[in-house]
């Protein structure tokens, strides 16, 4: 199922690492307590499960991704056709919503249960 959605999308069936390794970093450098070398650690997995998901929610939510973003044209006052973009979340991009979510929405949505 996996393989024929990726091929509908126009993707190769095949992962690969660079972008494994791509969502490594970006997941080391937004969480503190997965960083190599850094002040703050994860003093329990219980916070550190919670900073993963609330990370988790503002990537999908509220983050635009420059690559997801759709191009339309506009027209200016001097009839001039102007090519603009509009911003997209992975959520917006997968259907799950149609705006994006403000960082003070995310932190009033209730925790997930602690695993």
């Amino acid at each position: 199922m996996l393989t024929e959605r990726l091929h509908g999308c126009g993707l190769r069936a095949t992962i690969q690492t660079a972008f494994v390794e791509r969502v490594n970093l970006t997941l080391r450098q937004s969480v503190a307590g997965l960083a190599r070398r850094t002040w703050s650690i994860a003093v329990a997995p219980v916070e550190l499960e919670v900073h993963l998901q609330w990370y988790r929610a503002y990537y999908h939510f509220s983050r635009p991704h420059e690559s997801l973003r759709l191009t339309y044209t506009n027209t200016n006052a001097k009839g001039e056709e102007v090519v603009r973009y509009r911003n997209r979340t992975p959520a917006m991009a997968a259907g799950l919503t149609r705006r994006r979510f403000s960082v003070k929405e995310l932190l009033l949505l209730p925790l997930p249960a602690a695993v």
